[in-house]
């Protein structure tokens, strides 16, 4: 076992070939100053290798001892006192005593400690002791050599197969090894002898700190047990070091052992070597038996728990697991049970400590079987991580935070890396598209791809941005479409925070969100700032109109007014108004305006939606809009023309004036939702203000023209309230005059030829009728007062027309209607259709004015107001100013929905402003 041979070795200070081959250190320590210097000079002379220091206390002699390599102590004891001890009790030097004392004369351990004794006495004596001085040192280094011998061979009797034996020197020389150093020390060169213990084990351990301290150690304590690893190739090499002092007779060397402890390191957990190994470890390492009992545990694995490793050796680990952990470690050692390939496996398991706190330990199981293979008990391996627990939660709490607050503002997460264009999209981020995360590739071009196209270009310049470095803060809003092909408006918000050594960005991370209701509130919020823009306008326009249309003196003019300053307004880009013509009715465009005018014939006759729109407006009287509101398909029910032509908005205003509908306004914008809300109801209000006036310069025409349209329309239905009562009575009904009450109105009717009274009771049993009066009659004749909603002669004055006579006799209805050449007699059919069932238009001509038309500047009814008006009117034809009176005034102020007081301030009033105005005139 033994690898040198002892004749091989060299053992520095322990072995010489003869006296003279060996340096002699001599310490003579005498009283007498006249026998040191004798002595010293004859011991001086007899050899060069011989050095004598001369001393003449034992103080001295200590100190010498000491600082030198003595090899032989002289001493003459006489008037020394008291001898130390450790001066002539060691084993580094022989002691000579050269005295003539004896014995008895001095301490007796002195010449028990001597090697021999020379007598002082005779001539020849101090070469004598020269010699004898020779001799003794000789005589004792072969006994240290004996000694070494010994010990060597008492080394290769225990030497076991993992292990090798090295003898140090102090500064780490190499005097002896069992074996070769380099073979046995993975990492060396075994091809080179080791003469520098501390050099070779500084190639061998890793140049670490870990490393640097082991090998610190290695040199600081030569005698203590120290664990080392190699690291190799294939598998690191676990050395344990045990040191011993050797005697001095042995030479002062230091014995190493250094064992190979790789294979046993986990095996022999509870030996000595284990021991070692564990009670310098930071983690806290435990053995349980097979009934779960420790039976040992480290400093460290006791000390995290509050205990001393003596109070928890031979307790069950039940002691320390707190409710439920126990069966959960039973059941991690069941599953390694089950498992045998499987070395070990971790689990997290709550401990409790002795003052009851809990702590969380993450333990490594590895079991141990006895011999035979049969499970013996476990080393557990326990790492305290109750403050990467802490750090956990309070990291979920902090996520689960953060994902609410994700949540809670619909954030979606993304995660790019702008050098190879992988992207991860979380689940908010893919939701919001109504995608799952497994449908999206997780790459750059899946997001370009879902952006609108429009959108696309602008982005990407962003983003070019900010992976150049350019700007640090990333920030756009674009469309993205969806699964189900909408488009959705995101905000996207991101920042670079990883750069390589390159400088290029390599990590982006950033936020999703959707706003589309947003941008669809802004949207509303710039269309309800446009659209207070246009209706400002638009009423502008209004009262410009107002202005405008007070001269105006036809239909044609006011119509082309109309759409003249609409255009000039800048609101619209075309405006038309259009009427019925022809036998079929169709619409007709009789006045336009704008540049787009020469197109007219093409959004009408090709474009049947454009006409369907304003077909809409004259039926149903109501303005009918078309508008772009951000999706331009909705736009293509105005048709192709509009289209082409750049407009985005349509408005078809019918012109009404009470129910008649004169025709339609329609007008084109180049701006999308142009006629929207107010706009619309704005417009409703410009289309009653045209109609109002078109009826009203007819009513103007009707009373100055030199001719007039003369319409007589007949019916024959039984059921119209005054043929019915004319039928019943065999008598003439003619309707004298009609007042408008608000809301309802008051119709007078002569009855010649039948009974008043009788009369009045059946037209009062008709549903149309809310009330019937006689206000004068006799026995064959009288005027009837009819309370009703509506009359033909309200619904002619608003198309421009007056009824000139309604005589229901013979089992028919008359009616014959004035109305300017140039009225619309369709307007006026529809106007008597409307509350005269089965008329027809029996007669149609001009004539020539008979009646005296009085001058509107000297006319004394332009005096009174309309109120007046009626009240004067009223009171006419209830016989109020008769005598006797027909009606008085409490019956004419109850007709009038009017106190008596008021009845008669109206009364007065019209009546001074009548003569005034009669009197003014002559």
């Amino acid at each position: 076992m033994i690898g040198n041979g002892l004749d091989d070795v060299a053992f520095a200070g322990a072995r010489q070939t003869g006296a003279a081959s060996r340096d002699i250190e001599v310490v003579y320590l005498d009283s007498d100053a006249t026998a040191r210097e004798q002595i010293h000079e004859v011991l001086a002379d007899h050899s060069a290798e011989m050095t004598v220091t001369s001393v003449a206390t034992t103080d001295a002699a200590l100190e010498a001892a000491a600082s030198t390599a003595v090899s032989c102590l002289v001493l003459d004891p006489t008037g020394l006192g008291d001898i130390p001890a450790p001066l002539v009790s060691n084993d580094r030097y022989p002691v000579v005593l050269y005295t003539d004392a004896t014995a008895p004369d001095s301490a007796a351990t002195v010449f028990d400690d001597a090697e021999t004794v020379v007598r002082k006495q005779g001539d020849g004596q101090p070469t004598f002791l020269a010699e004898k001085i020779v001799s003794v040192v000789s005589a004792s280094a072969d006994r240290t050599e004996s000694a070494l011998r010994d010990a060597l061979s008492g080394i290769e009797s225990r030497a076991e197969a993992n292990e090798i034996a090295v003898l140090l020197a102090d500064d780490g020389t190499v005097h002896w090894s069992s074996d070769s150093v380099s073979t046995f020390v993975d990492r060396l060169d075994d091809t080179r002898r080791v003469e520098g213990f501390y050099d070779a084990m500084r190639t061998a351990l890793p140049d670490t700190p870990g490393g640097r301290r082991q090998l610190q150690r290695l040199r600081d304590a030569p005698t203590e047990p120290v664990a080392v690893r190699v690291p190799g190739s294939d598998r690191d090499q676990y050395l344990l070091r045990h040191g011993h002092e050797l005697p001095d007779a042995a030479g002062g060397l230091t014995l190493v052992l250094l064992r190979d402890i790789t294979e046993t390191a986990r095996r022999d957990a509870r030996t000595a070597l284990l021991d070692l190994l564990v009670e310098q470890a930071q983690d806290g390492l435990y053995t349980l038996d097979e009934r779960g009992v420790i039976d040992f545990c480290n400093e460290s694995f006791a000390a995290n728990l509050g205990y001393e490793p003596d109070e928890l050796c031979g307790e069950h680990a039940s002691t320390v697991l707190a409710p439920g952990e126990l069966s959960k470690g039973q059941a991690t050692v069941e599953t390694l049970l089950e498992t045998p390939e499987k070395e070990s496996t971790t689990a997290d398991l709550t401990f409790y400590r002795k003052d009851g706190t809990e702590r969380e330990v993450s333990i490594n199981y590895t079991l141990i079987h006895d011999e035979a293979g049969n499970y013996s008990g476990l080393i557990g391996v326990a790492r305290d991580i109750t403050e990467r627990c802490n750090r956990e939660r309070e990291y979920q709490e902090m996520t689960e935070r953060l994902n609410l607050a994700l949540e809670g503002a619909e954030l979606g997460v993304w995660d790019w890396n702008p050098k190879t264009n992988d992207v991860t999209f979380d689940e908010r981020w893919t939701g919001m598209l109504g995608y799952t995360t497994n449908e999206l590739e997780p790459h750059y071009e899946t997001w370009a791809d879902l952006v609108h196209p429009d959108d696309l270009n602008r982005v990407e310049q962003a983003l070019a941005e900010l992976k150049s470095g350019e700007t640090d803060l990333y920030q756009s809003e674009f469309r993205m479409r969806t699964k189900d092909g909408d488009w959705r408006w995101i905000r996207d918000i991101g920042k670079v925070f990883e750069w390589n050594d390159d400088g290029e960005a390599i990590r982006a991370v950033g936020i999703h969100q959707d706003i589309t209701e947003e941008r669809k509130r802004q949207d509303a919020i710039e269309r309800q700032r446009d659209e207070l823009a246009t209706l400002n306008g638009v009423n502008m326009l209004i009262q410009d109109l107002i202005h405008a249309l007070g001269g105006a003196a036809t239909r044609h003019e006011t119509a082309e007014t109309v759409c003249e300053r609409i255009v000039e307004s800048d609101l619209c880009e075309l405006a038309w108004i259009g009427e019925r013509a022809g036998a079929d009715d169709r619409l007709v465009p009789k006045t336009v305006a704008g540049d787009n005018s020469d197109v007219l014939d093409e959004l009408i006759v090709s474009d049947g939606n454009d006409q369907v729109l304003c077909e809409t407006a004259l039926v149903t009287g109501a303005v009918q809009t078309i508008q772009d509101c951000g999706d331009p398909s909705e736009f293509k029910q105005c048709g192709a023309a509009a289209r082409e032509q750049g407009f985005k908005s349509a408005a078809a205003i019918p012109l009404v004036q009470g129910n008649t509908v004169h025709g339609v306004l329609c007008v084109y914008a180049d701006q999308p939702a142009a006629f929207g809300g107010r706009i619309a109801d704005s417009f409703a209000v410009l289309g009653k203000m045209v109609g109002y006036t078109l009826a009203a310069v007819q009513n103007r025409q009707l009373l100055s023209d030199d001719t007039t349209l003369e319409l007589t329309f007949e019916s024959e239905c039984s059921d119209i309230p005054l043929v019915s009562a004319a039928n019943a009575y065999g008598c003439r009904i003619e309707v004298v005059e009609s007042v408008d009450t608000e809301p309802t109105h008051l119709l007078y009717v002569s009855v010649d030829e039948g009974p008043p009274d009788a009369v009045s009771a059946h037209l009062c049993s008709q549903t149309e009728i809310l009330g019937s009066r006689v206000v004068r009659a006799d026995d064959s004749s009288g005027v009837i007062e009819l309370q009703v909603t509506e009359t033909v002669q309200s619904l002619l004055l608003d198309v421009g027309a007056r009824c000139r006579t309604v005589v229901a006799d013979d089992g028919a209805l008359s009616i014959t209607v004035e109305a300017p050449p140039d009225a619309d007699s369709r307007a006026i059919r529809d106007a008597v259709s409307d509350r005269v069932p089965d008329s027809t238009l029996t007669a149609k001509q001009e004539c020539d004015r008979t009646d005296d038309i009085l001058d509107t500047e000297t006319d004394p009814r332009n005096h009174l107001t309309d109120r007046q008006k009626e009240v004067l009117r009223t009171a006419f034809l209830t016989g109020y100013y008769a005598w006797p009176r027909d009606t008085n005034a409490e019956q004419l102020a109850e007709r009038l929905s009017i106190a008596s007081p008021t009845l008669h301030q109206h009364l007065r009033r019209a009546q001074r402003n009548l003569i005034d105005a009669v009197f003014d005139m002559q």
